[in-house]
């Protein structure tokens, strides 16, 4: 029996360039694709559509959309071995829908780009780090869109894998929530941003976090994406009470800049938050901090930078070319 085998790793979303969109273009994803945690996905043919395991319900609507849009009339089998947990700042929609798309797209011998499957899918309506991460892994920089009518894919700007040596600190309180779907678009269209926020992370962005990246110098980048939380948490802090998703959140990021990280922040609407090591031996000490304090009812680990997109293998051949 064929079989199409998918990996992939979750995201870190940094924030956006710009929320005011006075320039005409709005948005301008800032992120980072990580190693874990991960989808893993197995799909065959199948006389009916038949999905088991964690976020099956999600990836039926994913697998019907797909197979919708080509026509296909036959059944699939998908069983998801493993998921990201959803609504916590980590992309597991996209990463999800992506996964579920390559392994259909691969099963059925249709040549469609990963750009192109995440327009059928409905993703990266505002932010391409999801799906660039997915096809590329490293960091990502994109250009958003314009403000009025604009709903194309957002341009890549900056694409960079991350010394494999740096480190993140990742804590997902799984009690908590953060916003999503038809509430999500109602916070974005209620934002009222001024310009010079989105000044100032633009030039952090320019003239720190990305000659930063070029130049392997972590202090300089986890002092940019530092800034760049200010920044976004104060754009936020009206939809979600705060700086941060939660008080919850704010101390854990508080507590891994305390403890040594160079760097810290908070992914997408939260509740996930992160710390910026230069190494997995800091990130450890952290995160053993971390665990003893806030342990209980939290998802607490260390990853590092994806150095390549989604792994996908038919019957024991792996390949990258999404």
């Amino acid at each position: 029996m064929r079989v199409v085998h998918v990996e992939t790793g979750a995201r870190l979303h940094f924030g956006f360039l710009d929320l005011n969109g006075s320039l005409g273009r709005i948005f301008g994803g800032i992120g980072v694709g990580i190693n874990e945690p991960k989808v893993v996905l197995d799909v065959s043919l199948n006389d009916i559509l038949t999905v088991e395991g964690p976020d099956a319900e999600r990836a039926l609507q994913y697998a019907e959309k797909f197979l919708s849009f080509f026509g296909i009339q036959g059944g699939v089998d998908i069983k998801i071995i493993s998921s990201i947990p959803s609504h916590v700042g980590l992309g597991s929609g996209t990463r999800l829908a992506l996964a579920v798309g390559r392994a259909l797209s691969v099963l059925f011998g249709i040549d469609v780009s990963v750009k192109d499957l995440a327009g059928i899918m409905g993703r990266s309506k505002r932010s391409s780090v999801g799906t660039v991460t997915f096809e590329r892994g490293g960091f990502v920089l994109d250009g958003g869109h314009k403000r009025w009518g604009g709903t194309g894919f957002p341009p890549l700007l900056f694409h960079s894998l991350l010394p494999r040596e740096w480190a993140f600190v990742v804590a997902i309180p799984l009690f908590l929530k953060g916003i999503s779907g038809a509430e999500e678009d109602e916070k974005f269209r209620s934002l009222s941003i001024h310009e010079e926020l989105s000044s100032n992370i633009c030039r952090i962005t320019l003239m720190k976090l990305l000659p930063s990246i070029v130049e392997k110098e972590i202090c300089g980048f986890g002092e940019a994406v530092t800034g760049i939380q200010d920044l976004i948490g104060r754009c936020f802090s009206k939809a979600q009470g705060g700086n941060f998703n939660s008080q919850l959140s704010e101390d854990m990021a508080l507590c891994m800049k305390k403890e040594g990280a160079v760097g810290i922040g908070q992914s997408s609407w939260g509740p996930t938050v992160y710390g910026i090591t230069q190494d997995q031996g800091t990130a450890r000490v952290i995160c053993a901090k971390l665990k003893d304090t806030f342990g209980d009812g939290s998802l607490i680990f260390v990853t590092s930078c994806a150095q390549e997109g989604a792994c996908v293998e038919v019957r024991g051949d792996r390949f990258n070319d999404l």
